[in-house]
């Protein structure tokens, strides 16, 4: 699969430490947007974005600023991301992750890791 999307949900769920926590919400779209990395380094770049609404301080729909990723796992279910490298206030990406599951060859669904937290967010269809 190339990994140049842009999934759309309907809505999610959150686990926390593995142990199902919330959602779905009723209806909380959001966006997956996976593309070749922004910055002409290896890998790729995912970005999150509100369907809803814009935000109310910065006045766009940035969910989740742009991460950087490399594939670290991929077989014929799904294809696992793990961030790397930092941003340019010098976060860590490496908090991050990312598993894009398969069905059928297409994309099937999206689960935002944030491995320093706990925090898993499935993205459904």
């Amino acid at each position: 699969m190339k990994l140049d999307f842009v999934f759309k949900s309907s809505d999610h769920l959150r686990y926390e430490n593995g142990r199902y926590v919330s959602g779905p919400h009723g209806g909380a779209a959001r966006a997956v947007k996976v593309e070749p990395n922004i910055n002409g380094g290896d890998g790729v770049t995912v970005t999150l974005y509100n369907l809803d609404a814009d935000h109310p301080i910065w006045q766009n729909n940035v969910q989740m600023a742009p991460k950087q990723m490399k594939i670290i796992q991929q077989d014929d279910s799904k294809i696992v991301l793990q961030g790397y490298g930092h941003d340019p206030m010098g976060s860590s990406f490496a908090d991050y992750g990312m598993t894009i599951k398969l069905k059928n060859g297409g994309l099937d669904n999206c689960i935002l890791h944030m491995h320093d937290r706990g925090v898993d967010i499935e993205y459904l269809p």
